[in-house]
C-alpha cells in the first residue's frame, strides 16, 4: 500500500474512532467503532449507520415485547436477552471455526449469526444497551466477557455472552482459567474482571486481526491494523515493536532502530528482549555495511 493510502486510512480512523474514544468509559458506542474498524480493514462499501440500525432494531425489537413486564430484576433481565439473542435470533459462539479472522467483524457476525467472544460481547452489550441495561467489558485472558454492576455498586454479575449468556461465578471463572492457562494453577483475583476500557477493546480486537493476518503472511493488513493500534495508543509496546520489525521489511532501517529502541524503553523486561537487541545489532550493521 502506497504510504499516501495509508495516511489517509489512518486519518479516516483517527477521525472515525480514535479522537472520538478520549473518554475510556464510552462503551455504548462500541459497536459503531468495530463496524468502522471493519469498514477501513476489509469492507469499503460497508454503511455503518445502517448496520447500526440493524443492531439496534433487535433491541427495540425485544425492548417493545418487555413493555409490560418491565421492571424486570437484573437476571431476569439476562434471561430475555439470552432468550432473544440465541434462541429467537439464533446467534452463537463459532465452535467450529473459531480462529476465523472473519469472526472479528461484527458486519460479518450480524449476518452468519456466528461469532466469538469477543464481537458476541459487543452485540451483547449493545442490545443491552437499547434496553437501558448497562453492561461492562471485562477483557478476561483468552476469552471476553461482559458484566453488571448491581446498584450497590458491591457486587457484580459476569456473563460470557459466547456461551449463550451463561451466568459466571467463581468456579465457572477458575475453569475457563485453568483451560486457558493448564497446570500453572493462577489465582482468579478482581484484576481478571475488571471494566476493560473502549481503548482497550479495541486494541484486543484489532491485535487478533493483526495476529491472523501476520500468520498468514498478509503484511499489507498487518501494517494497516498495528497503525490502527498506535492512532489509539502511540505507546502500545507490542505495536511499537512491531511497526520497527514491519519498517525492517519494508526497507526503512532508520526508522526501524527508533521504534525498536523506544520498545525497550517502554518494556525493558519483555520476554523477547535477547530477540530486539539481535535485530538491532543487526539492523546497525547492514546500514553500516551499505
Amino acid at each position: 500500500m502506497p504510504i499516501h493510502d495509508l495516511r489517509n486510512l489512518i486519518e479516516d480512523w483517527r477521525i472515525s474512532v480514535a479522537n472520538a474514544i478520549s473518554a475510556p468509559d464510552n462503551t455504548d458506542e462500541l459497536s459503531l467503532y468495530a463496524l468502522h474498524l471493519a469498514r477501513l480493514l476489509a469492507y469499503p462499501n460497508l454503511r455503518v449507520q445502517n448496520a447500526i440500525e440493524t443492531i439496534d432494531a433487535m433491541g427495540n425489537e425485544l425492548k417493545s415485547s418487555l413493555k409490560k413486564r418491565m421492571p424486570l430484576r437484573p437476571t431476569q433481565m439476562i434471561e430475555e436477552i439470552n432468550n432473544y439473542l440465541f434462541r429467537i435470533v439464533g446467534f452463537r459462539g463459532n465452535e467450529q471455526d473459531y480462529f476465523n479472522p472473519l469472526n472479528n467483524f461484527l458486519n460479518v457476525v450480524m449476518e452468519r449469526k456466528l461469532g466469538i467472544p469477543i464481537t458476541m460481547s459487543i452485540l451483547y452489550m449493545r442490545t443491552a444497551y437499547t434496553l437501558n441495561f448497562k453492561l461492562y467489558p471485562v477483557s478476561f485472558p483468552a476469552h471476553f466477557l461482559v458484566k453488571y454492576i448491581l446498584e450497590d455498586d458491591t457486587s457484580e454479575i459476569i456473563i460470557d455472552p459466547y456461551n449463550e449468556g451463561r451466568i459466571m461465578d467463581d468456579y465457572a471463572l477458575k475453569q475457563l482459567l485453568e483451560q486457558f492457562y493448564p497446570n500453572q494453577n493462577i489465582a482468579l483475583t478482581k484484576d481478571f474482571v475488571r471494566k476493560a476500557t473502549t481503548p482497550q477493546v479495541l486494541v484486543r480486537l484489532l491485535n487478533n486481526l493483526k495476529s491472523s493476518y501476520y500468520e498468514s503472511q498478509d503484511l499489507h493488513n498487518t501494517e494497516i491494523a498495528n497503525e490502527m493500534i498506535l492512532a489509539i495508543d502511540k505507546y502500545n509496546p507490542n505495536a511499537v515493536r512491531d511497526k520497527g520489525l514491519l519498517l525492517i521489511k519494508n526497507q526503512r532501517p532508520e526508522e526501524a532502530l527508533e521504534m525498536l529502541n523506544l520498545y525497550l524503553e517502554l518494556d525493558p523486561e519483555a520476554e523477547d528482549v535477547d530477540m530486539v537487541l539481535d535485530t538491532i545489532h543487526k539492523t546497525r550493521s547492514s546500514i553500516n555495511n551499505r
